[in-house]
């Protein structure tokens, strides 16, 4: 926790979340543990009670944990990383239980270049993209980006990439821009990746991929995001 607060312009939030990450990764907090009362967590880690409160929110918004009264606070074991992360969970494809992200990798840059996601967001002058490299928690490996209008969210260019692992990127937009999705709408396609594009998204060569593409809406109609997500449809089922 120290080293994690020494790093520049880190937020203590984000500080409290990836101590906590790290402890699960690396096996100190076990699925289905229980943590520490708030209280107690925060006389453990040096911060506020509203900061370890912050990084929990951001915990349980990811499906990393759960909190149910009268329970406490658990680390994730057989419940889902929950389907508000893309709008829909991916299920083992044999046994049709759900599977979670176990490492994330985050990036954002602006960009200009044309895509599917212009036909979405149809009136921006360029864009944000959010790429994000994840392993699930089978060993396999999943690639998501996120593409926005960069006039409506100007600040994410200058947000550190960390402050978006192991999140829900969905309520930071809202909590941070206002950017609220109220509907999304997806498209599903299966693809085999050219092997140099596969291994720049950290994925397989010559391996079948859900191409998933899903266009979120505000409750006005506003396009809000283009998402475009690569899954191994050897290895998943998706559940909408």
């Amino acid at each position: 926790m120290r080293a994690l607060l020494a790093a520049p312009g880190r937020t203590k939030r984000t500080s409290v979340r990836l101590a906590l990450v790290a402890a699960i990764r690396e096996g100190y907090l076990a699925p289905g543990a229980r943590l520490p009362a708030e209280t107690d967590l925060t006389a453990i880690l040096g911060v506020s009670l509203g900061t370890s409160q912050a990084a929990l929110r951001q915990l349980q918004q990811a499906g990393v944990i759960v909190r149910r009264r009268g329970d406490g606070t658990r680390v994730a074991s057989a419940e889902p990383l929950s389907q508000v992360i893309w709008h829909f969970r991916f299920l083992d494809k044999t046994t049709l239980l759900p599977v979670r992200f176990q490492a994330h990798k985050v990036e954002i840059s602006s960009a200009r270049t044309a895509g599917p996601w212009s036909n979405v967001l149809t009136d921006a002058d360029g864009y944000i993209r959010v790429a994000r490299y994840i392993r699930m928690s089978d060993g396999s490996s999943v690639f998501a980006e996120m593409i926005l209008d960069q006039a409506a969210a100007t600040g994410l260019l200058e947000t550190a990439p960390e402050e978006l692992d192991m999140i829900n990127i969905r309520p930071y937009l809202e909590e941070t821009f206002g950017l609220e999705t109220a509907r999304a709408r997806h498209i599903v396609r299966t693809t085999t990746l050219p092997a140099r594009t596969a291994r720049a998204l950290g994925l397989k060569p010559a391996t079948p991929y859900f191409e998933i593409h899903a266009h979120a809406f505000s409750g006005d109609g506003t396009p809000v995001y283009f998402q475009r997500i690569y899954a191994n449809s050897a290895h998943y089922a998706l559940d909408f």
